[in-house]
């Protein structure tokens, strides 16, 4: 399968206005335990997410959303399908002991037979278990809702800067003519033109 370790593209990749997730609570668990039970999707409650009998698909046919979204995401699998095959065939084994004239040897067979064959029949069923539990202990709509946010958000425009090569040159400012004492300014004078009576040295 392929790994996706980021949750908004997670959701991106997945149809999410097929959920239908019940509001949390009760009645939450109630509709994703009915789904485990029948073997559906957990998020959209679409059928045929298995190929066959133990081998769950990669995404759910109607709504797509991948199912083992990182890596190692289904190892919780396992103990589910462990842990309740250990107490289901417990129950059924402690029900023939107090309720049945079976022989000590044949409650044994019973119970390795069970040990077996629980985990094996049981292992769609606890790929479902384990979905749910993540949707109730980890819901999705904090989560579905920044990605949307974020899908939503315009992009950072990208300020391109002139050249200084290009830029024009900044215009030549003259300088201010200085001030005499009275605070007036005084224009420039000329310098007085020779005496023609005067005779050159």
């Amino acid at each position: 399968m392929g790994f996706d370790r980021s949750r908004t593209a997670w959701f991106a990749a997945a149809d999410s206005a097929r959920w239908s997730l019940p509001p949390r609570g009760g009645r939450r668990l109630m509709v994703l335990l009915g789904r485990a039970l029948t073997r559906r999707c957990p998020y959209s409650g679409a059928r045929g997410v298995y190929r066959n009998w133990w081998s769950l698909r990669e995404r759910c046919p109607q709504c797509g959303v991948l199912f083992e979204r990182e890596e190692g995401y289904l190892v919780g699998v396992y103990a589910v399908n462990l842990i309740g095959a250990e107490f289901l065939g417990f129950g059924i084994v402690l029900a023939l002991l107090l309720a049945s004239d079976l022989s000590t040897l044949a409650i044994q067979i019973a119970a390795i037979a069970l040990g077996i064959a629980l985990p094996v029949i049981g292992y769609p069923f606890a790929a479902a278990l384990w979905i749910t539990i993540d949707l109730m202990l980890d819901p999705p709509e904090p989560a579905l809702a920044l990605a949307r946010a974020e899908a939503a958000a315009p992009s950072p425009r990208t300020v391109r800067s002139t050249p200084a090569a290009s830029r024009p040159a900044p215009a030549a400012i003259p300088p201010a003519p200085a001030a005499d004492g009275a605070g007036a300014t005084s224009a420039p004078t000329a310098p007085p033109a020779p005496d023609p009576r005067v005779p050159e040295p």
